[in-house]
């Protein structure tokens, strides 16, 4: 008897849980609509389309010139637009998920650091130094620097000021500042396009720059509906939990070969796993070790699904006992 109303007391417990979690807010729930841009094609969709608007849209990324899609080589879901490569890194806090890529670095402009000599003094005005990588940014790619993102935007500078084809210009790890005296002021600073160089530099799929369609639909699938659930309302710890995701279309048929990321939230830190893609009945599992936290800590799981270009999550949890 005892035994019974254990389990039956799991069971109920977890029920519980389950209905609860799914009245909580997911982070994307309320999310920016999709914009389609007639110029290139593409269409910029979370949750990559707050990040995009939030910090300077066309005029610091250019237009997008592919749609959202899993880098086989790093598992991670990218965008690139003409100046930008977006990176969703779902393991990090929610405000550094979207993280723009190295490109000034993976383009290997990268330069040896100054003499010390040529260090400019800590008190200059007109420029800052970056132990980090031995350059300087001084006079109005500072400016603009600091005005429009610093680090975050731009990374630290690889190169000092340099003459390219006649025009005055310095790398950054995730840009490349051009000087154009003979704009307005206040325009006289360009971002290169970084990330339409790099994708013909690097031989990536040319397929991916063609226009999928009006931007309304992607053939006959035009939203995810992924579901998850776990072997385990209540686990152990030191013991193992499976995580299962089920991804079906607007019309309930399985998706296979979609990508798959899962983010476990423990309470002192995240994890990220990538699952293989979906097969052909729609489903992708990971297992995993419970590691050593409080009993009755809720376990929140994040499962991030992408397929042609179309998001969808969903979330589930457990208990641990």
């Amino acid at each position: 008897m005892a035994v019974n109303r254990y389990f039956n007391f799991a069971s109920l417990l977890g029920a519980l849980l389950l209905t609860a979690y799914i009245g909580l807010p997911s982070p994307l729930q309320q999310t920016t609509p999709p914009q389609y841009f007639p110029e290139t094609g593409h269409t910029v969709r979370e949750p990559f389309i707050t990040y995009f608007n939030q910090t300077g849209g066309l005029t610091q990324h250019g237009y997008p010139i592919t749609d959202d899609y899993v880098d086989s080589s790093t598992g991670l879901l990218v965008q690139y637009f003409e100046k930008s490569r977006f990176e969703w890194h779902p393991g990090n806090p929610e405000a550094y998920r979207v993280q723009l890529g190295l490109l000034g670095d993976d383009l290997g402009m990268r330069a040896a650091p100054i003499p010390i000599s040529k260090i400019p003094p800590s008190n200059d005005p007109n420029c800052q130094y970056s132990s980090e990588t031995g350059h300087s940014i001084c006079m109005k790619f500072r400016d603009y620097y600091v005005q429009n993102g610093g680090l975050d935007r731009f990374g630290y500078p690889i190169t000092e000021f340099t003459i390219e084809d006649g025009r005055i210009v310095q790398y950054f790890q995730r840009a490349r500042m051009e000087w154009h005296p003979e704009k307005p002021e206040g325009q006289r600073i360009l971002l290169a396009p970084l990330g339409s160089i790099y994708y013909k530099a690097a031989g990536l799929d040319p397929i991916r720059l063609a226009a999928p369609g009006s931007g309304e639909s992607f053939g006959a699938v035009t939203s995810l509906r992924p579901r998850a659930s776990v072997v385990n309302t209540v686990a152990v710890v030191n013991g193992s939990q499976t995580a299962y995701v089920f991804v079906t279309d607007q019309l309930g048929r399985p998706i296979g070969g979609a990508a798959v990321t899962l983010v476990v939230h423990y309470p002192e830190r995240d994890q990220a796993f990538t699952l293989p893609p979906t097969g052909a009945s729609g489903t992708s599992f990971k297992t995993f070790t419970v590691p050593k936290i409080s009993a009755g800590t809720i376990v929140s799981k994040e499962f991030i699904v992408t397929y042609s270009g179309i998001f969808g999550q969903t979330r589930t949890s457990y208990i641990i006992w």
